[in-house]
């Protein structure tokens, strides 16, 4: 039989992390996947009372207790009561993933369990106290509260002794213990694992602000907990998910030689709640860790303040005892501290601050002084966290960080990534995609690292499709691969795989899937034998006109003709999101272009002449936005002028012209050059063109072969299938050169240039045949 009594087994099997689910206690686990799955187990001839399983399930936020003897598995579900299923372990030897794939199904939510509980009594408080935005006092009456589970009474709570902030217990405030008692039923909570398993969620709800408070009173003379929120858009809103930063702080420790190290010294310069911290902790005792700890963390936020030094105070006094030392320090801006340079472990989900986000000059002059000379343009300031980080750390240190995908991509910071190549080793990049934070759309990405650099190392790397509900079964299938000691895991929707060399495209950090590596690693063979070229020999990829206002500006068919004849000659039909599809522009907007389209001379240059040459349009739409226009940040000649009348697009001629990002039904071919490219781009030919070669093209961009190349080279918007089609995303992408005489004379060019025909004029359908010649340009495919 198998060894269904060992924990490793269940461990490598599933893929799951086991954790002691209390220090000391050697048979009793936590089995962590993801979002859903976990588990707590047992190992035990002897059965305990089933309310301790119920209490222990409960309060680490599972459902099911696995009780397992010499020959059965036997399941308690709390959210079922005193029903017990008895199941032979001899019948799961064969069936272990469907048993887990069932106790799944039981593992649902419901507002009984801990985390909506607790959220429902913070929610009371919060009402009580009114606090609209940085729930201080909500937050400490909520610890107050937990702390009376363990000392019998909130009046018995010592406030120093908790890591609690002095507050005066309000009257009623029996009222609300009596009704989080009522609301658990014969569940009894276990402090410990409370915290532990809960602090995450809570601390993501105490960052919402509250649009409206219900202030109607139950029986038990306490509020609803109900109320209307919203979220705070700023660096603490992006929570990290458990499951995520279990998986960081798991292959961070790897990157470590734990025995060579008598004190660690961690860092998390933007710590939230502490889910970092806390499971660091957790996953160093595991390991039996015996040195001492120092922690370090910062945070703008006053409740992520507090919530951090309420759960590492229980986790010091509890756990670690005089062994852990740790400072929680509330900051304005993390990158003005000093982080120290001796760090053995550095921890983050930085903030996902845009450079227009940085309103603050202080906040923007932090982030041009902490990156130094390693950037371009406007810096994200997560770049400018992970930078010093990499400063920060000490030599055989590691760090593990939440971070935008397109820090691995943009152009802007390929110094930056050099540099973090040339000192560290990179040991994980994982491209996770737009479904990670609950309330954000944000592209996120992994990566792990460690100092210094020892030689040149092969990173892993992990894609995954950018759908929802995949990562935490691609983070469960990574650890599998970890236990198995494999190198590579490739599936539908994940690869996870150490790629021949890296970067597998030329200054980028992009993570591909493991099909897309074999393909990459041809084309580059092709592209070596000049059998392919980059777009970007062949075209320049330019952006259209930005109108600077496109309600006033930018006007629909519909409007155009109702001008008089003669003010529709300062219009121009124009390109846009909307204007393409599968080769075929549709004619429905006109552009404001007061320019001589040859060469962009302005063709109005005073007002008097504005309300003589376009009368109506002036009265009608220019007038009524004049202050609009005028406060424009942009500098321009004339408040009527576009922002950007893009004379890099003149003169009009014909060319291939695309949407600003779409896939490969977003191109089409303006033989007559009469269009404008307004939101989108103008592929114009870097050498003489006939217009047989932009048919070619037109075919080309069109294949499904080509969405392929996109996935690939170019970046993937929310939802997936969705690409940006700029120069700075498709320059790499490798194509047939119709300036060989060897492509120009083979009969696979002239089915091409049909095909392209036949797709501008309507023909859709020859899509479907399209991959069948453009495959005879490429690699074959595995």
């Amino acid at each position: 039989m198998l060894r269904f009594n060992d924990i490793s087994f269940w461990a490598r099997k599933l893929g799951h992390l086991p954790i002691h689910l209390k220090t000391g206690i050697n048979d009793r686990f936590i089995m962590l996947n993801g979002v859903s799955g976990n588990f707590c187990m047992h190992f035990s001839e002897i059965a305990d009372n089933k309310n301790i399983y119920f209490s222990q399930s409960w309060s680490s936020n599972t459902k099911n207790f696995l009780l397992i003897d010499e020959n059965n598995v036997h399941v308690y579900n709390w959210s079922r009561g005193s029903e017990v299923e008895k199941i032979g372990l001899k019948s799961l030897e064969n069936n272990l993933d469907k048993f887990y794939n069932y106790l799944v199904t039981k593992s649902y939510k419901s507002e009984k369990d801990v985390v909506p509980i607790i959220i429902d009594t913070f929610r009371q408080f919060r009402t009580l106290t009114s606090e609209f935005q940085n729930p201080i006092e909500a937050l400490n009456l909520l610890f107050i509260l937990l702390a009376s589970v363990e000392e019998g009474s909130p009046y018995k709570v010592d406030a120093g002794k908790w890591g609690i902030s002095n507050i005066t217990i309000p009257n009623n405030f029996e009222a609300f213990s009596e009704r989080f008692i009522q609301s658990l039923g014969n569940i009894t909570p276990d402090l410990n694992l409370i915290l532990r398993h809960s602090a995450g969620s809570l601390f993501q709800e105490a960052q919402k602000e509250v649009v409206f408070f219900d202030g109607q009173l139950d029986l038990f003379g306490t509020f609803s907990g109900s109320s209307v929120t919203k979220s705070l858009i700023y660096s603490s809103i992006h929570y990290t998910p458990s499951y995520l930063a279990r998986a960081i702080v798991e292959n961070t420790l790897k990157a470590l030689n734990l025995e060579e190290l008598d004190v660690i010294k961690i860092l998390d310069p933007a710590c939230g709640s502490a889910e970092f911290l806390i499971e660091v902790l957790k996953q160093l005792k595991e390991k039996d860790y015996k040195g001492k700890v120092f922690i370090q963390g910062f945070d703008s936020s006053d409740t992520a303040v507090n919530t951090s030094i309420f759960l590492l105070t229980y986790e010091k006094r509890l756990v670690w005892g005089d062994k852990l030392i740790f400072n929680i320090k509330k900051v304005k801006d993390s990158l003005l501290e000093d982080w120290g340079t001796n760090n053995s472990i550095i921890l983050m989900n930085p903030p996902f601050m845009s450079w227009e986000q940085l309103i603050d000059k202080d906040a923007r002059e932090a982030v041009k002084v902490t990156l130094e000379n390693n950037f371009k343009g406007k810096p994200n300031q997560s770049s400018a966290f992970f930078y010093k980080a990499i400063k920060s750390l000490a030599d055989g240190g590691a760090m593990g960080s939440v971070i935008p995908s397109s820090f691995f991509t943009l152009d802007s910071y390929v110094s930056l990534r050099h540099e973090i190549s040339d000192i560290t080793n990179i040991q994980l990049i994982g491209k996770l995609g737009n479904f990670v934070f609950e309330d954000a759309l944000t592209d996120v990405s992994i990566i792990v690292i460690n100092k210094p650099k020892t030689s040149i190392n092969t990173p892993t790397l992990l894609w995954t499709r950018n759908e929802k509900g995949i990562v935490h079964d691609a983070l469960r299938e990574l650890r599998k691969m970890q236990y198995a000691k494999e190198e590579s895991r490739d599936k539908i929707d994940f690869s996870i795989f150490k790629p021949n060399n890296f970067p597998v495209i030329s200054d980028s950090w992009k993570t591909i899937s493991f099909r897309e590596n074999i393909l990459i690693r041809n084309l580059k063979l092709y592209l070596n034998a000049g059998k392919l070229v980059t777009i970007s020999s062949l075209f320049n990829v330019q952006q259209g006109v930005r109108p600077g206002n496109k309600k006033v500006f930018v006007i629909s068919k519909q409007e155009y003709k109702e001008l008089p004849e003669n003010e529709r000659k300062y219009f121009v039909s124009s390109i846009d999101n909307e204007a393409i599809d599968n080769g075929i522009i549709k004619e429905q907007n006109y552009v404001w272009y007061p320019y001589d389209i040859k060469n962009g001379i302005s063709l109005i240059n005073s007002e008097e002449d504005l309300k003589i040459v376009v009368p109506t349009f002036y009265r009608d739409y220019l007038l009524p936005n004049k202050d609009e226009l005028l406060q424009r940040r942009k500098i321009v000649p004339n408040w009527w002028s576009l922002s950007d009348r893009a004379p890099r697009l003149l003169p009009l001629e014909s060319n291939i012209v695309s949407t600003e990002f779409g896939n490969s039904s977003s191109f089409a071919f303006d033989y007559q050059g009469k269009y404008i490219v307004e939101r989108g781009y103008s592929w114009k030919a870097k050498k003489q063109f006939s217009i047989d070669d932009y048919y070619f093209y037109l075919a080309l961009f069109s294949s499904p072969f080509f969405d392929k190349l996109l996935s690939i080279y170019s970046k993937e918007l929310a939802g997936g299938k969705w690409y940006e089609l700029g120069k700075m995303h498709t320059k790499e992408i490798p194509v047939p050169n119709v300036l060989d005489e060897n492509v120009k004379s083979s009969s696979l060019y002239i089915k091409m240039v049909e095909l392209g025909r036949r797709l501008s004029e309507g023909d859709f359908y020859v899509k479907a045949i399209l991959d069948d010649i453009v495959s005879f340009f490429y690699p074959q495919e595995i």
